[in-house]
């Protein structure tokens, strides 16, 4: 360029430049041209026209190594205590849980005295409709057929979705035990199980959720008191402060009648924190729950357990799995009661087949080749000695 100004050279050599990188300049151009018409983006494969591979993608392949790593589920306790607990399917359009909630008459008397043959009716029974859900898996037969399988497929892709379904499945589960299933005023869950919130509650005093369940299971709970209100005992169940080894034990202490008393103890990972920082050293006894091999602390005869689906502060409002967020955090004392028949808190899981936790099988019903299917769930999860469990919450510290 000795001929030229030297004002001008710097524009031949970009001008140089951009017709050495065609592509690159069509695909500005082309970028420029779609904010201000977006109409024109039906012409990006003709101006930049097929991608090029360069010579280590063309030469080589990529290793795709097996396997999905976990970066979204995280886990809780409770469905698989009440599976290992009650097996039992339930047949019939609703479920029903009896309980006595009076004594028979009776009582000193002398001799000649009249005795009040009345019938008194001391026995009644909670009624529970069934409760669905479902998981949607949906594929392209393509996939399935032709573009994901043969050996350099690293993993099966419908086998993974399958595995994530029935995770997906696990966690709308556990996080819907931990709250209720009525239809109250702006919190209408009665599509969802009957949750601990709803049982676990007083009928008078606010649950964590800032909601009262004056009824369970169709039976207002003042007409058959004390049979479905939850001890209380020395300790609120808000405890609005710090939690110590004075609350355990005294809520604890709270939940037993006679020989029964909670087996289980769940609470948040950060609550469990808390118990660690303010309980000595010889209180702390680290072991497993032996029927779902869970790790957690031992605390009378009860196992504490971390769950990261009851209500906390590190809780989200997930909407795909559910809200399981609290101010401060919950814990729970759980007596599942004997294994079998004769569980207190029972998660019941329809006879067919097909809706406990069955899949329906891929369906076609569009014009190309998607198909979907369905994990599905039918039934529901009931409490019936509720003064054998309680649940504290606004634990702060």
């Amino acid at each position: 360029m000795p001929n030229l100004p030297r004002s001008l050279r710097p524009l031949v050599r970009a001008t140089d430049w951009l017709r050495c990188h065609p592509r690159l300049v069509a695909l500005v151009v082309t970028c420029i041209a779609s904010y201000l018409h977006p109409a024109s983006l039906v012409a990006v494969p003709f101006v930049i026209g097929a991608i090029q591979l360069d010579d280590v993608n063309t030469t080589t392949t990529k290793e795709i190594m097996p396997g999905v790593v976990d970066g979204y589920f995280k886990a809780g306790p409770l469905i698989a205590m009440m599976k290992a607990r009650f097996t039992r399917k339930w047949i019939g359009p609703q479920i029903q849980e009896n309980f006595m909630y009076k004594p028979m008459k009776g009582g000193a008397y002398k001799k000649g005295a009249a005795f009040n043959v009345d019938r008194r009716q001391t026995r009644t029974g909670l009624l529970f409709g069934p409760r669905y859900y479902q998981v949607n898996v949906t594929e392209f037969l393509e996939d399935l057929e032709v573009e994901m399988v043969g050996p350099r497929a690293a993993f099966s892709v419908i086998r993974t979705d399958m595995q994530q379904a029935a995770l997906t499945m696990s966690a709308i589960l556990e996080i819907a035990a931990f709250r209720h299933g009525q239809a109250l005023v702006g919190d209408d869950r009665s599509a969802e199980i009957n949750g601990l919130e709803e049982a676990l509650n007083d009928g008078i005093n606010a649950s964590w959720a800032g909601n009262i369940f004056a009824s369970y299971g169709g039976q207002t709970r003042a007409d058959v008191a004390p049979a479905l209100t939850t001890p209380t005992g020395l300790i609120a169940a808000n405890v609005a402060g710090p939690i110590s080894y004075r609350i355990l034990r005294h809520s604890y202490f709270s939940s037993i009648i006679g020989n029964e008393a909670p087996t289980i103890g769940i609470t948040t990972n950060r609550c469990m924190g808390f118990i660690s920082e303010n309980f000595l050293p010889h209180q702390i006894v680290d072991t497993t729950q032996p029927e779902i091999n869970w790790p957690g602390l031992k605390f009378d005869k009860a196992t504490i357990l971390m769950s990261q689906y009851i209500p906390g502060a590190d809780g989200v409002n997930d909407a795909d799995l559910g809200n399981y967020n609290a101010a401060a955090e919950t814990f729970a004392w759980l007596n599942f009661g004997p294994q079998g028949d004769d569980a207190y808190v029972r998660l019941y899981i329809a006879q067919s087949s097909k809706f406990a936790f069955g899949f329906t099988g891929f369906k076609g019903a569009r014009e190309d080749n998607q198909v979907s299917g369905q994990i599905l769930f039918a039934g529901n999860l009931t409490v019936k000695a509720l003064r054998l469990s309680r649940i504290l919450f606004g634990i702060t510290s």
